[in-house]
């Protein structure tokens, strides 16, 4: 007895499978993507406005610069942290097994991003822009010194590379952290407005937010540093004893 082919039969499913087509995405699923689609059409554009933005007070410390930093961190943080998009996205994520993993993925990045600037609390989240704007200037603006001359960031990391005399090194690592001061006292009110955008968002603080972002917990990534440290340690220790 001479057993049938299957293979005429499996044929049929794929030809049937093709003329069909892919299968309908859900109904969640195709929420999903028209709303990602519209809210990383947003992002992208702010982002890139925001950069440029950046880049020009870094390169070119002016007022007006400073100026164009505020007010297009304060669009990009409207935009991401809009109340509507944190809504929509924690809605979404409680249908998460009719999603995509990407979709997932990205929804989640969402929310992180409105973390940075939750306009829950929009008072809160001007507040933050303006100091983070104050800080980067003051930075960006600090007039380095050794030896009562002027030194540029770039100038002090040639030295640091090049020089071998050991008192010369430390004068100019010295002179490296001559904008502590400077950035102290705004680092201060800084470090709390980042802590309230977090909370804001039900972080328990700023550090927990930036952790988050790399899908782990704060425990977790202490302990991965610890682990890397102990690994690394006969290494660095030969090395500098070398």
């Amino acid at each position: 007895m001479h057993r049938r082919s299957s293979f005429p039969f499996l044929f049929l499913l794929v030809f049937l499978f093709l003329l069909r087509g892919p299968c309908a995405a859900s109904p969640i699923q195709d929420r999903a993507d028209r709303f990602l689609k519209l809210a990383n059409a947003g992002y992208q554009a702010l982002f890139r406005v925001n950069s440029e933005a950046q880049w020009l007070a870094v390169t070119d410390v002016t007022p007006e610069h400073d100026a164009a930093v505020e007010a297009t961190g304060k669009a990009y943080a409207a935009f991401n942290g809009n109340p509507a998009i944190i809504t929509e996205a924690r809605d979404l994520l409680t249908h998460e097994k009719e999603l995509t993993p990407l979709s997932v993925r990205q929804l989640k990045q969402l929310l992180l991003n409105a973390a940075e600037g939750p306009m829950t609390n929009p008072d809160l989240v001007a507040k933050r822009v303006e100091a983070e704007t104050k800080q980067s200037s003051i930075l960006n603006s600090f007039e380095f010194k050794l030896n009562g001359q002027k030194i540029t960031a770039n100038e002090i990391d040639n030295k640091l590379e090049k020089s071998t005399d050991l008192e010369e090194r430390r004068a100019i690592w010295e002179a490296s952290k001559e904008s502590g001061p400077a950035l102290k006292d705004n680092l201060v009110v800084l470090r709390d407005l980042r802590n309230g955008v977090a909370r804001e968002m039900k972080y328990p603080d700023y550090f927990s937010l930036e952790v988050a972002s790399y899908g782990m917990t704060t425990d977790e990534m202490l302990k991965m540093l610890d682990d890397w440290m102990a690994t690394l340690r006969p290494l660095y220790l030969q090395l500098h004893t070398w």
